[in-house]
């Protein structure tokens, strides 16, 4: 895409493809969490089974620091989805909050420009002065 482009985008058709999009990470996320808490479960069963067999023979305790780490690394990812669908879930409130319109303090700074007022920068700028 070229720069002039990008500058034709307006808001409202960039904000629906970011809804799009999140909806789309959205729908594949359940079917990751599914497997993910198959794949913790598995990895629980097994520590478990080895930790037992290694309670009975000492030779196992090789066997039970791979499955513990297997353990640790599942129950890791699976936590890492559970925060991706959290994420998703509070990002794709917000942009379904801006697509119904309600642009709010997005726009301020933007219209306080267009009608003559000082832009963020200006006013950075003035407050850096002024705390000095």
């Amino acid at each position: 895409m070229q720069t002039n482009d990008l500058l034709n985008v307006t808001p409202d058709a960039l904000v629906k493809a970011i809804v799009r999009r999140r909806e789309t990470l959205a729908s594949s996320l359940p079917k990751e969490l599914e497997r993910r808490s198959e794949e913790n479960d598995r990895a629980y069963s097994l520590a478990k089974a080895a930790d037992e067999e290694g309670k009975a023979n000492e030779d196992q305790s090789n066997q039970i620091d791979e499955n513990e780490t297997f353990r640790r690394r599942t129950v890791s990812r699976l936590w890492s989805v559970r925060h991706a669908v959290e994420d998703t879930e509070e990002a794709l409130a917000f942009w379904r909050e801006m697509e119904a319109g309600s642009w709010g303090h997005l726009l301020e700074d933007a219209q306080r420009v267009e009608q003559g007022g000082a832009s963020s920068y200006a006013l950075r700028k003035k407050n850096e002065v002024e705390d000095v």
